[in-house]
Parts: structure tokens; sequence; C-alpha cells
């Protein structure tokens, strides 16, 4: 570090510019901070009492072991903490790291930056003496059948069946029971019934980690997308908290529900896309967190549609008992409403 680490400052870099295949290399992990804080590095964020493997991914690197880790207080204020893993990779012609989460710990808070990314070359595995590849051999000769004509010309056949049958038997159904759509059921019941669902996931399996994550925030996103009528599953995180902020539909949150729902999209981010691996406990806790978002979030829509309820009764009272000169304007105001909630 060229300076006191009065601001965090994330550093990663590895032993070696290029690596075949399998081979064993370090890599290191540099944070300097002012002191105030304690730094977590990513094997820290696991419990061993999970009886997780002690290997776990970072991008396309596979950390084996930790070598050492330590720290030392800068000359200038403030201090550097590092640790130097073990690493191998099994990709090919380039691994890669998007970014490397580091924690900077007080309390029970604790912040989390990122290193820059890091690319590595993996060498090719063929020896240089090699021969050159050959050329193709030529296509082999097979005497043509007839059996896929035949059996397109039976496909072909079987569909214009099926048409005709439709047609004939489909559209002499005219039972309105039949043809009667089921309701859709309302949001606040279908994300219940997800995350019901989605308890019973075995997060044991770190094969499951992501995609648990992936269904966690669809159903929060379908559920905030229904209820307050934006398009939360095309929107990104930060895209999203700005209509929920700034929108009329999105202002009947109140701040605390709209910061749960940041919490949990925002860390269920850092998990699709950083390569976090939170600790059993904490995956789980995300689940009682998106619900503790949904019922806050339901209980506002719904105080929200019985003030808007009262209010088209006291209107409808207005105009049921208004004098006859003045039905004229209380028209136009309706259309004036409707078209503003319309908008």
């Amino acid at each position: 570090m060229a300076r006191p680490a009065s601001a965090q400052q994330y550093e990663s870099y590895v032993s070696t510019d290029s690596v075949t295949i399998g081979d064993r290399f370090a890599l290191t992990l540099i944070v300097g901070h002012d002191g105030a804080r304690s730094a977590v590095f990513p094997h820290e964020m696991l419990l061993d009492s999970l009886g997780l493997a002690p290997v776990f991914g970072l991008g396309d690197f596979e950390i084996v072991r930790t070598i050492s880790q330590g720290g030392r207080a800068y000359d200038l204020g403030g201090r550097i903490d590092s640790v130097v893993y073990e690493a191998t990779t099994f990709a090919l012609d380039t691994a890669r790291v998007a970014g490397i989460p580091i924690g900077l710990a007080v309390g029970a808070d604790t912040l989390v930056g990122f290193t820059p990314p890091l690319f590595l070359q993996i060498g090719s595995l063929v020896p240089q003496d090699a021969e050159e590849i050959k050329d193709l051999a030529d296509l082999a000769q097979f005497d043509r059948s007839l059996w896929p004509w035949i059996a397109g010309i039976l496909a072909l056949l079987a569909v214009m069946y099926g048409l005709w049958w439709w047609r004939k038997h489909g559209l002499e159904e005219t039972d309105d029971e039949s043809t009667a759509m089921e309701p859709k059921i309302p949001p606040y019941e279908e994300a219940l019934e997800r995350l019901a669902a989605l308890q019973s996931m075995d997060l044991s399996d770190a094969e499951n980690l992501k995609p648990f994550y992936v269904e966690l925030t669809a159903i929060l996103r379908t559920y905030v997308g229904r209820r307050a009528h934006l398009p939360a599953l095309e929107s990104t995180t930060r895209e999203l908290l700005l209509r929920l902020r700034t929108s009329r539909a999105g202002g009947v949150l109140p701040d605390d529900v709209v910061t749960e729902i940041d919490n949990v999209l925002t860390h269920a981010d850092l998990v699709k896309f950083a390569d976090l691996r939170p600790i059993l406990e904490q995956t789980r806790a995300m689940v009682a967190e998106t619900t503790e978002a949904i019922e806050g979030s339901e209980s506002a829509y719904r105080q929200e549609d019985e003030r808007m309820e009262q209010e088209r009764q006291a209107y409808l009272e207005q105009q049921e008992f208004a004098p006859p000169e003045l039905e004229t304007e209380a028209e136009t105001a309706t259309a004036a409403v409707s078209v503003e909630e319309e908008v």
C-alpha cells in the first residue's frame, strides 16, 4: 500500500502468470483500512461445523486450503490484513474471477467490498513436439433408407388428423364451464406457497445454493410486480428500488419495508453474481426476512385498498344525494378521477 488506509483498499494477485489445468498456485488477498474494523476473508464466511468440504470456489478458482493469514499496523495509520490461499483451476484458456468479496466487521455490522477482477492464462496440455492434426477422413458411404421418409409422412398425417379432430369436436363444445378459466391465485397467497416449498430445499448441497437464491428473488420480485403493477422481473435491483420509492403504487410502502426488500435482493445478488458463499443460518434467515417484507407490503397495500374503497363509497353517496344542477360537475370530476387512476 502506497498510502495510509484512511479508506478501504482491496487488492488481489496470483503467484504466476499462467498455469496448466490442475496446477497449484498462491492466491493473495489484501485489504487496507482504518483499523476500526476486523477483516473477514471468504473462508471465514463459511462455518466448519456445517460439514462443508474444505474446497470452495471463487469464480474459476478452487480454493484448496489457507496457507497463511495475518496483518500489521501501517506506519502512517490504519491496518493492512492479508490471507494467502493455495488454489487451483480447471478452466480452459483463461481462468477469471469477477471480484472477491472481503468483509470489514464491527459488532454485527459488516461492510463488504470487492477486489479488482483477476485473470490467469491456462497453458495447453498438448506437448510442443506433438504431431499436427491430420486432415479429416472421407465420409463413409451408406445405402439410403426409405424409413425416414415413411416416418415423416406418417407424422404429417397424424398432425393433419389431429387438427381435423380438434376442429370437429373442439368447436362443438359451447358449455361455459368447460371454457371458463380458473381465477389466478392472489399474489400474497402465491408468494407464501412458493416460500413454503422453497424451505424444503436441501441447502447442505452447495449446488443448491444459487438455485435457492434465484427462486427466492423470483418470489419477491413476482409479488412486488403483481401488487405494485411494476416490471419487477425485468428490472435490476436498483431500478426496482427506485420505482418503489418514486412511483405512486410503490410509494404506499413504508421505508422499513423497502429497506427489507433492498436487503434481500442485494444479498441475493452477491450470491448469484459475486460468488459469495453465505453460511447456512444466514441463508435460511433470508426466507424469514423475505416473508416479513411480503407481509409488511401486503399490510400496507390492504390499508391503501381500504382507504380508496372508503373514498369511492363516500363519493358515490355524495353523488347520489347531490342536487340536479351539480350532476354535470360530478360526472366531470368522476371522469377526471378515472383518468388519474389509469395514469
